[in-house]
């Protein structure tokens, strides 16, 4: 006779994704947990590859490339992780890479695409603003990478100064003062074309 002779005990509970923050999935990650990686992974993707588009959207294939060396950059460094914001060390991590892709290249990609459709609003635009609209990326791509890195955290992805700043490894005033001539570097860069 097959009778059971006691049930299954349960030594672990069951742990969903939900209930682990981004920082024990990150400490998870440090221990080479591979299921910890994964959910990590799918809770940040969408906002790291919309960073790392804004930053380098010329191209669909590098963005995609940029973004998966994010992450293993992260799985790798997850050990020197020290805590505050999960997702503003991943935009660190992302800047820096980003960085380092620009200036290991031969030579400069066509330029932003895809930055139009940042600010797509759902009203129908004026000729003055599609105009706007379709010189905003080369306006973009024509700042210093550091300006472009404060202005797609503060004012696209709207992260707060402290994590942005932690993200791309300066103190908070520098980030202000960098937002600050991006900002009037846009003015500029978009008035002048307007005439």
């Amino acid at each position: 006779m097959n009778a059971p002779r006691g049930q299954l005990i349960q030594l672990r509970p069951r742990i969903e994704a939900s209930d682990l923050s981004d920082e024990a999935l990150v400490a998870a990650c440090a221990t080479g947990d591979r299921a910890a990686h994964g959910l990590l992974f799918e809770r940040h993707v969408d906002a790291v590859h919309r960073f790392v588009g804004r930053m380098r959207g010329s191209d669909p294939d590098e963005v995609d490339d940029l973004v998966q060396a994010t992450f293993v950059a992260a799985f790798r460094a997850a050990t020197k992780f020290r805590g505050g914001s999960v997702r503003a060390w991943l935009y660190g991590i992302a800047a820096n890479l980003t960085r380092g892709y620009v200036r290991g290249e031969l030579r400069r990609k066509h330029a932003l695409e895809t930055a139009a459709e940042i600010a797509a609003p759902a009203r129908v635009l004026d000729p003055v603003d599609r105009d706007l609209l379709v010189r905003l990326p080369a306006a973009l791509a024509a700042l210093p990478h550091d300006q472009r890195a404060a202005f797609v955290l503060i004012d696209l992805e709207q992260e707060r100064g402290i994590d942005a700043a932690a993200a791309l490894g300066i103190p908070e005033g520098t980030l202000w003062k960098r937002l600050y001539l991006a900002r009037r570097a846009l003015r500029i860069a978009l008035d002048g074309g307007a005439s």
